[in-house]
């Protein structure tokens, strides 16, 4: 450990000595004080709540895992030496995610871009979940209840025998009951997730119809999560953290060092 220059505001210029993954020792940099360092703690406890949360849902059909950007700002006013936290974001990623054979009648998956169109108590919401069932007024729906719509409106349908072909066209015993509205966006990043795999779009995403979807009849889009990277960021985050408390603990010992030196000059 060491101090260098003649600031008095020391917190400004001082490295750790510290043993990297591969055992070599690097110097960093601790330009900041222990709000800072406790900021960017409480970042990667938010990340870790975003990675925990696509861990949960590895399993979930038509699940999109979440990033976590913690947005540094680069700091010229101490000579470009280390960045503080900045307002951080989470981008989700709409990556498609395996497609899996189920041999169920209901359940669909979209083949490269599109979301099914559902009707919610809000309004209009898509997802990529295409697990769908039939409710009590023989009515497409989702697992949660919200109706599924054709280019029509909502779909119903009247008999056992229900199929849904490959261009999204939902025939019961025989007969046509609508075509599954696939819905696309110019701007996917702009939906907003809300529940139960729902996304919904203020405007910005800007919607259009998908005239041509390619729809995969019995089968089920899976989550885009992939569980080895997720447990390794975990694992990062949680390396992380250990390192910030060490830090916020080498200054804590640092202030007590250079109290008692003032009081022996003093």
């Amino acid at each position: 450990m060491s101090i260098r220059g003649g600031n008095p505001d020391w917190h400004a210029t001082c490295y750790i000595a510290v043993k990297t993954a591969d055992q070599n020792v690097e110097e960093v940099f601790m330009g900041y004080g222990v709000g800072e360092i406790a900021k960017a703690g409480a970042g990667k406890i938010f990340q870790l709540d975003v990675v925990s949360n696509n861990l949960a849902n590895a399993v979930t059909p038509g699940f999109k895992v979440e990033h976590y950007y913690p947005g540094l700002i680069k700091d010229d006013a101490r000579s470009g030496e280390g960045s503080l936290p900045g307002q951080s974001s989470i981008m989700v990623d709409h990556s498609q995610g395996i497609t899996q054979i189920t041999g169920n009648a209901l359940d669909v998956a979209i083949q490269g871009d599109g979301f099914f169109t559902v009707q919610t108590k809000e309004g209009l919401a898509y997802t990529r979940k295409g697990n769908f069932t039939i409710n009590k007024s023989s009515q497409l729906v989702t697992q949660s209840g919200e109706l599924v719509l054709g280019d029509r409106g909502p779909i119903t349908v009247s008999g056992g025998n229900i199929e849904i072909d490959n261009a999204g066209r939902v025939v019961a015993n025989g007969t046509e009951a609508g075509n599954l509205r696939i819905a696309r966006f110019d701007n996917v990043q702009s939906l907003s997730r809300v529940k139960e795999g729902l996304f919904t779009d203020s405007g910005d995403a800007k919607v259009k119809k998908m005239d041509n979807p390619e729809i995969k009849p019995r089968h089920l889009e899976m989550s885009n999560a992939n569980v080895v990277k997720e447990m390794v960021d975990m694992i990062d985050i949680q390396r992380s953290f250990e390192s910030y408390q060490k830090v916020i603990q080498t200054i804590a010992d640092l202030d007590k060092l250079s109290v008692s030196r003032v009081g022996r000059l003093a």
